[in-house]
């Protein structure tokens, strides 16, 4: 990726400081409420669980890489079990299939990688489904969202209709997502139509760059809706949404690495995840955890695209 402006140097006592009074629910879990959904999770599925790799099946567990992304993955201050809504969906899919699940919290740009060198057994956390993705993983969809900008309350920006409507801005978004790809192709165009440049800076996880937006060091927050509606609720007054005109729906989901395994695993996520669908549960725990948003009316397997 064609990072155009790297990550300002700044003391880690002074981030650290800030981030416990800027945003600081955006990071972790711990001004949510948590629900019944967060703890319980469904019975095994005797014919769900059949459809398993009998190796995966025997072992019984399966561990998963997710990056915090509220509220679609949360950690609690000083660590442990990670909740948000993907982490809920994760849990309550495996259990179906009668499995564990192990949740390892890294940054985003280490998941597509490290699934590809065998480390985990799939990923979570509002994962975009992309082409290039699909040339290295398997996807299956379980939520659709759409991209928003977030900025201060006082900013003089409400609504960015024309994607060269962001010409001349600092953009900031998380490394290695498909955000910081987009604000990277917008400013593109924006060098193309001869445009005030846009300039795009990229931070090692969503907190950061929210951090990044209350210190001025950007003007606008590229992320998924949701997790700018999140972020948003969080701030009590200091960030505003301002609405995306352009860009499509896009689909996110539970991501398997390609294996001996994945098919299987994939067909067998998939018509988990359409079970939860089918009972209510997937729209019980995003009504919850994400304001009801993202619910699709059935899960599908992205076939993989030929590099």
């Amino acid at each position: 990726m064609n990072i155009r402006t790297s990550i300002p140097l700044m003391k880690a006592t002074t981030a650290v400081a800030l981030l416990g009074t800027v945003l600081g629910a955006s990071a972790c879990g711990a001004s949510l409420n948590e629900s019944k959904s967060a703890v319980n999770v469904p019975s095994q599925d005797d014919g769900l669980a059949k459809m398993l790799p009998k190796a995966v099946r025997d072992k019984g567990t399966i561990t998963v890489a997710a990056a915090v992304y509220a509220p679609a993955v949360m950690v609690p201050p000083g660590g442990g079990e990670p909740t948000g809504w993907d982490i809920q969906i994760t849990r309550e899919t495996a259990a179906l299939l009668g499995l564990k699940v192990k949740f390892t919290i890294i940054p985003f740009d280490g998941v597509i990688p490290g699934l590809q060198a065998g480390r985990y057994d799939a990923a979570t956390g509002e994962i975009n489904v992309t082409d290039d993705r699909t040339k290295v993983v398997r996807f299956v969809v379980n939520h659709v969202s759409r991209d928003a900008f977030m900025v201060k309350a006082d900013s003089k920006y409400a609504k960015f209709q024309d994607p060269l409507d962001t010409c001349g801005l600092v953009v900031g978004a998380s490394l290695g997502s498909s955000e910081a790809a987009l604000a990277n192709k917008l400013a593109t165009g924006c060098e193309t139509a001869g445009k005030d440049p846009l300039t795009v800076k990229t931070f090692a996880d969503q907190a950061t760059v929210n951090l990044a937006l209350s210190q001025g060091r950007i003007v606008a927050n590229l992320a998924s809706g949701s997790q700018v509606a999140y972020s948003v609720k969080q701030s009590k007054g200091k960030f505003k949404v301002t609405e995306m005109g352009f860009g499509p729906e896009i689909k996110t989901g539970f991501v398997l690495p390609n294996n001996a395994y994945t098919a299987e695993m994939a067909k067998a996520f998939e018509a988990a995840t359409n079970k939860l669908i089918e009972t209510g549960g997937l729209q019980r725990i995003l009504n919850e955890q994400n304001l009801g948003l993202g619910a699709v009316k059935k899960s599908e397997v992205i076939p993989p695209v030929e590099n």
